[in-house]
């Protein structure tokens, strides 16, 4: 593609040296993956400065470089293009470049339940039998046989996003949930791509290490409804979340229909009551003055507004209302969201959960103190190079709602672990601190009576620890599985004993 249908020259990029007919086959913001006629966007980072690896980047065959200075030396055969804004003019090429995508496109955002949210929505749309994906924290996700692969990021880079949706689009897939972190938007890396249906889960402490307070966390948030939700589209925001609230004012002067949910009667989706069963959980909803009973194969109270916010963005996508919700009885459960590991041998109930944040730990525990018969257990830790301030306050809340706590370790990077475990238990002092997760997790598990439940917060899906400059396999679910077979297969040869 020429360099001048990837780069619009009249707005804010110049075209400082090289012919805007030059052949561009290939965009990255990675030096290592620059090829031969590859552009080169020279992205600085919170402490990297991109332009350090534009020599790398011409080594490896880059013939353009995107950047914000002209004070660069370069080889005579390649161009150089200069703006203001990187981000957002490499994000509109990639958009250029990998223009296909599936038709319909629905975007969540929100500090917790993203995860869930997308991949609900997936199921419900293949349920009915449209061909439909996924793509987040938990990667690229479809019943459909493809390789597409992701960083991993919630929010991918740009050549990333960008090529995966047009993977997915070659790969007949019409109907896309994706996942829209503070991060990406705040970096523009989605730049370009306009959303049918934009949805608000709610927003509370987390990466504040980033964006220093709750207003900048929000702004960045709200991107996603004031550059990227399509005029004539929908916004599904939660009632029950101030910020929600504050979401809905903002949008009133855009040509946008707004649908709520929540536990407020003033919503358009009034949720009555969500009670435990023998089966999950039970979501009443009114709608339009109808009720809607639905029954929900899922463990956490705040699972059912998950499930109900992925109904409504189906229903909004096309499917009648009574079909919508009454797919969130096929929903399943999902790696590292309220995921449960069964055959503790005194029936003890262990869930695996990403809750990382005060509100979302908060919410786990109060959600799961409803389904527990007696004591209530937590083990978890907080990341290291992040946020320092939400670790007293995780702390707080494992004191007030849980009976049993275990501090451990979780990615704390290049930080004194020590020190993370006890800026927690400052406000926990009766917790137990065990290091090494793995036996903080087994300790756990091997202390459950019946009618117990566990809670093993912080990493959910994640399957690495990341310790100083090392990063090696770890998984929770893993550990957790192998320590009940273990304890049932002692429990049984003790049995067989007698």
């Amino acid at each position: 593609m020429h360099l001048s249908n990837l780069i619009d020259f009249s707005e804010t990029s110049s075209l400082e040296r090289g012919e805007s007919s030059l052949v561009i086959t290939h965009l990255t913001s990675d030096s290592r993956t620059a090829q031969n006629g590859s552009l080169f966007a020279a992205i600085d980072g919170n402490s990297i400065d991109g332009k350090k690896f534009i020599p790398d980047a011409i080594k490896n065959g880059a013939i353009a470089i995107l950047t914000d200075s002209k004070d660069i030396d370069l080889p005579d055969h390649v161009a150089l293009i200069i703006t203001q804004n990187v981000r957002a003019v490499f994000a509109k090429a990639c958009a250029k470049f990998w223009p296909s995508k599936p038709g319909f496109i629905a975007a969540v955002t929100g500090t917790n339940g993203k995860s869930s949210t997308v991949e609900f929505l997936r199921q419900i749309w293949e349920r009915n039998t449209w061909n439909a994906a996924s793509l987040g924290t938990l990667g690229a996700r479809s019943s459909t046989p493809h390789t597409i692969t992701t960083s991993g990021l919630t929010t991918p880079s740009s050549e990333q996003f960008f090529s995966v949706l047009n993977d997915f689009s070659k790969h007949n897939i019409s109907y896309l949930a994706l996942e829209a972190s503070s991060h990406g938007l705040d970096q523009q890396r989605i730049q370009g791509l306009s959303v049918q249906v934009a949805v608000f889960t709610n927003l509370s402490r987390d990466h504040l290490d980033y964006h220093t307070d709750m207003n900048s966390y929000f702004a960045a948030k709200e991107k996603l409804f004031s550059n990227y939700l399509a005029d004539g589209g929908y916004a599904v925001v939660n009632y029950d979340d101030v910020f929600g609230k504050k979401l809905i004012e903002s949008l009133k002067n855009r040509p946008v229909s707004i649908k709520t949910f929540g536990e407020d009667e003033a919503a358009d989706f009034y949720i009555t009551s969500i009670l435990a069963t023998d089966f999950g959980l039970e979501l009443t909803v009114i709608y339009q003055e109808k009720k809607y009973i639905c029954p929900l194969g899922l463990t956490g109270f705040f699972q059912a507004k998950n499930a109900l916010c992925a109904a409504i963005t189906s229903f909004l996508s096309g499917l009648p209302i009574e079909i919508a919700l009454r797919s969130m009885s096929f929903l399943t459960s999902i790696d590292g969201r309220m995921q449960p590991i069964h055959g503790h041998p005194n029936g003890a109930l262990i869930v695996i959960d990403y809750a990382h944040s005060p509100e979302a730990l908060k919410q786990v525990l109060v959600s799961l103190r409803k389904q527990t018969g007696k004591k209530l257990h937590v083990v978890f830790g907080c990341g290291g190079e992040r946020d320092e301030g939400k670790r007293p306050l995780m702390g707080k809340i494992a004191h007030e709602f849980a009976d049993n706590i275990i501090i451990t370790d979780d990615n704390p990077r290049n930080e004194s672990p020590q020190i993370i475990r006890a800026e927690i238990m400052a406000e926990c002092p009766n917790a137990i601190e065990i290091g090494n997760r793995d036996e903080a997790i087994a300790f756990a598990i091997q202390h459950l009576q019946e009618a117990d439940c566990l809670l093993i917060a912080g990493k959910g899906h994640e399957s690495l620890q990341l310790i100083g400059s090392e990063t090696l396999p770890f998984s929770d679910a893993v550990v957790a599985r192998n320590t009940v077979k273990r304890l049932a297969q002692s429990t049984l040869i003790e049995e067989i004993s007698k």
